[in-house]
């Protein structure tokens, strides 16, 4: 599932494949995964323009043209791919972005859970979606303050893109692994310096996953997500890695590394 360092790779690919390039025809071929907009719409409002920069706020992925803004969601199987004129589509294509000179941009999903849509704002969109500040770019003290008014388990809290947006359940087992942090610890009862040693570790396991693009093995050794799986050594050496339910999703930590707080 594309989480944050997914999301911002594909930013990055959009800003080398698909800006500055005028836009000749868009191709609805299914309106169920349109967000917000009609497939007459969304034509009018990019046809004869281009792209001019590619944003994205947690797991949002926002293009911008004059007038405003392409968005896309990728949900769990959901990815943008530049294409030859000649090359076929692909077989989950969704929406398919026509640029002068045959290259296309094709929005394609498996699952279709991912969205597309048109807005004339960012504000807007991540208003109605009530999405928190992007955790790479959150104030720390910000971060502390909205972390610590959940009395929910802080695995949760994390996951939460009202709280804070771009946070997936892969990255919040390793930041809290790397902090040293239950993930069923209470965050009203954590620390404000345990929140804030959290928010650090948040970033610098996020940032070192966009480094290696998203390639586990390239990743320090120390890192839970090297081999994050149940009955796994923890990297420290200290225990086997176990796997419990939190809020519904797996999650797998050391019991030795980030024992229950005694609060």
């Amino acid at each position: 599932m594309p989480e944050l360092p997914e999301v911002e790779i594909v930013r990055r690919y959009l800003e080398e494949r698909a800006l500055g390039k005028r836009i000749d025809s868009v191709k609805v071929i299914d309106a169920s995964i349109l967000e917000g907009v009609t497939t007459r719409k969304l034509i009018d409002s990019l046809v004869g323009k281009c792209f001019t920069a590619a944003r994205r706020h947690g797991k949002q992925l926002f293009l911008q043209v004059d007038g405003g803004f392409l968005t896309a969601h990728l949900g769990m199987t959901g990815d943008l791919i530049s294409i030859e004129s000649e090359s076929p589509l692909p077989r989950f294509a969704r929406v398919v972005v026509g640029f002068q000179g045959g290259e296309r941009l094709v929005f394609e999903d498996v699952r279709k859970f991912g969205a597309v849509g048109f807005v004339k704002s960012t504000s807007s969109l991540l208003a109605n979606k009530r999405l928190g500040p992007d955790v790479l770019l959150v104030r720390e003290k910000e971060f502390v303050e909205r972390v610590r008014r959940h009395r929910k388990a802080i695995k949760i809290v994390l996951l939460d893109q009202r709280v804070v947006a771009g946070i997936g359940n892969l990255y919040a087992d390793e930041a809290l692994f790397q902090s040293g942090v239950h993930p069923n610890a209470s965050a009203s009862k954590l620390t404000d310096g345990e929140i804030e040693k959290l928010c650090r570790n948040v970033r610098r396991v996020l940032k070192r996953s966009i480094q290696v693009r998203t390639d586990f093995d390239r990743l320090p050794r120390t890192y839970l997500l090297r081999s994050r799986i149940e009955g796994g050594r923890c990297p420290r050496g200290h225990s086997s890695l176990k796997s419990i339910k939190v809020g519904g999703r797996t999650t797998i930590f050391c019991p030795r590394c980030q024992r229950p707080s005694k609060g």
